[in-house]
Parts: structure tokens; C-alpha cells; sequence
């Protein structure tokens, strides 16, 4: 019978090592050099980005329950890095944040339908910079506006939006475009 080298366990690797043995070594090993451990990581996750993959794939199809019940729990052990990273992120990607909150909004009203990345520069160069109700300058505080409301029905489409100040996407907020329009005289 095979014991392992370190503490005697029936239990082991190929390496001639049992697993709490090798995970407490490897935790050693993290701790002294993390970023050498995290550079050795990403190397291999780069190298094999397919067999990664099928791995994960292979242990979420085998126990989705425990993989997600262990998702839940980092995530509750990792409130606060998951949200200072979210909030880094988003102030690094202004455009792709606004774009992913558009997204999140139609999912939840079931209405469908995607923006495309690029879709605020796009939108920018054909305004020519302004608003598009009070033709002012819009600047960096820009807000994308559907033009016919998802609450209304409107899609979640690139040609339903529009770029607004923040005072008039404010205003027009939930209303018909119609409707705006004319209480700013613009429309009889």
C-alpha cells in the first residue's frame, strides 16, 4: 500500500503526495510570491484557454448546483473587491457601461433586442456633437435616450436611440416623443 510522503495518508497523487498535503503546499507557495503564482496561472490559462473552458463546462454540467452554490459564496466573501472592480471598470468603459445598462433594462421588460458596441461615437458623429432636442453641446455627460420609450414598447435597437443632455433626457424621461416635442413647441 502507497502512503503519502508527507503525512502518511492512503490517499494521494501520482506525485506520491495526498491532496491536503499538496494544497497546503501550494498555498505556501501563493503566499510567499502571489504575483509569480498569478503569472504562472495566466500563462497556463493562455496556453490552454480551450481546455480550461471544457474543463469548466465539464464540472458545471456534472453539479450546476455546486458549482453555482460556490460562485454564491465567493461572491459573498468578495463584496467589496467585486465592487470596487465594477466601479474601476466602469469608469475606464463610460460608453460600454451605458450600452450594458440599456441591455440589462430591456432584458428585464422582456423587450429584446441588443445596442452595439460603438453605438454612443457613432451616434455622436452624426449628431455633429449636439443634442438632439435643444441642439446644445452635449460634452462627456452625455445621456443615450431611447427615442420611443421601452416602457412605451420602443426596441432596445441601435435605430431607437438618440443622445441627450442630461436636462433633457431628464425631462422627457418615460414620455411619447410626440408628446415632448410638442411641450417644448416644437411640434403643433
Amino acid at each position: 500500500m502507497k502512503v503519502c510522503r508527507k503525512c502518511g495518508s492512503t490517499e494521494f497523487y501520482a506525485s506520491g503526495i495526498c491532496k491536503p498535503c499538496k494544497n497546503a503546499g501550494a498555498a505556501k507557495r501563493y503566499a510567499e510570491n502571489p504575483d509569480k503564482d498569478k503569472a504562472r496561472a495566466n500563462a497556463y490559462y493562455a496556453n490552454n484557454t480551450e481546455k480550461v473552458k471544457a474543463e469548466h463546462k465539464k464540472r458545471y454540467a456534472s453539479d450546476p448546483k455546486k458549482v453555482m452554490a460556490s460562485q454564491a459564496k465567493w461572491v459573498a466573501a468578495n463584496k467589496d473587491r467585486i465592487k470596487t472592480n465594477k466601479a474601476r471598470w466602469l469608469s475606464e468603459n463610460k460608453e460600454l457601461g451605458r450600452i450594458y445598462s440599456h441591455n440589462k433594462r430591456a432584458r428585464k421588460r422582456a423587450n429584446g433586442g441588443t445596442l452595439s458596441k460603438g453605438l454612443a461615437e457613432k451616434l455622436y458623429k452624426l449628431q455633429r456633437g449636439k443634442c438632439a432636442c435643444c441642439c446644445k453641446p452635449l460634452g462627456d455627460d452625455y445621456h443615450m435616450d431611447h427615442r420611443m420609450p421601452i416602457v412605451l414598447g420602443g426596441a432596445n435597437e441601435d435605430w431607437n436611440m438618440q443622445l441627450l443632455t442630461q436636462r433633457c433626457n431628464n425631462q422627457k424621461y418615460t414620455k411619447h416623443p410626440i408628446d415632448f416635442m410638442q411641450s417644448r413647441g416644437f411640434l403643433l
